[in-house]
């Protein structure tokens, strides 16, 4: 199916409203809630609130594969992918292996990485990771979060990055990034994040954000909506092509389903417009964990 900027247009500007939506039922709930009878001074001291649980998977091994179409005749992706994800203390340790056909050219990315929780109110997150082949997959990256629980139910998050990528061409980017999280008492979280990127040469300024709102609990299913909107430094076509300079959008519906206690599958659809060319697709996994 051929993916068209006035569509993806029309759809991203249905999940916005998705979004809201489920914004403004969450503040109606809120309203409501403080029509009720309050509970004495006593019986608030008495009474622990329970903290909100961060939607951090651990502990599972996932494999899957993807396919999405281009227009404009810049052909098809396709490709597979192997991540893992273990905690021992308290360490959360990640690796993921993604083997991908693009733009006419194969490579395999692969990438490291542990959270580490230093208190209960803060952690930070540290990944590194390199490619064999493929002129799309950056030569080197690294990414470095440090985030903050905030509140009585310690439940909104806030998180502050820095990230380094050095293409397979004479460009690298620098960036920071800003995001908060809140999770809701109902199984609702909403996320937000801007990344402020410097690309070389040029000292090129590429600002980006995203919006995602997730439904769910963990052992049961998560559904995520996530829109994104911002500008591209350089993007590699090609070996001695790249795009520069232009404004993008993008969204996607994740669906994360238990199966049953222990396994289940991931399925993401995306939709992404430039000037250049649309792009459209679905990846599907299956996770099993330990």
């Amino acid at each position: 199916m051929k993916v068209t900027g006035h569509n993806l247009h029309r759809l991203a500007l249905i999940l916005m409203l998705l979004c809201v939506c489920a914004l403004n039922a969450r503040s109606q709930e809120t309203v409501a809630s403080n029509d009720q009878p309050q509970s004495s001074d006593q019986q608030a001291s008495t009474t622990e609130t329970a903290p909100a649980t961060p939607k951090i998977l651990t502990n599972y091994v996932e494999a899957g594969g993807s396919y999405e179409a281009l227009s404009n005749n810049f052909g098809q992706w396709s490709g597979g992918y192997l991540r893992a994800v273990v905690t021992t203390g308290k360490n959360t340790w990640n690796a993921e292996v993604n083997g991908q056909y693009e733009f006419g050219d194969a490579g395999t990315y692969m990438d490291a990485g542990d959270t580490y929780v230093i208190n209960d109110d803060w952690y930070a997150a540290l990944t590194f990771g390199s490619s064999v082949g493929g002129f799309f997959w950056p030569r080197s990256r690294a990414d470095s979060f440090l985030s903050r629980k905030w509140l009585a139910r310690k439940q909104m998050i806030t998180t502050v990055g820095f990230g380094y990528d050095h293409a397979k061409d004479v460009h690298s980017d620098h960036s920071a990034f800003l995001g908060t999280t809140y999770y809701f008492e109902r199984p609702w979280i909403i996320e937000d994040g801007i990344r402020f990127n410097i690309s070389s040469p040029g000292a090129v300024f590429s600002p980006s954000g995203f919006i995602a709102v997730t439904q769910g609990r963990d052992k049961a299913h998560y559904f995520t909506i996530n829109v994104g909107i911002g500008q591209e430094a350089y993007q590699i076509v090609g070996p001695a092509s790249v795009l520069t300079r232009f404004p993008s959008q993008t969204a996607s519906f994740t669906w994360r389903q238990w199966a049953g206690k222990s396994w289940g599958f991931n399925f993401v659809t995306d939709l992404y417009h430039s000037p250049y060319y649309s792009r459209g697709g679905t990846a599907v996994g299956f996770f099993k964990e330990f």
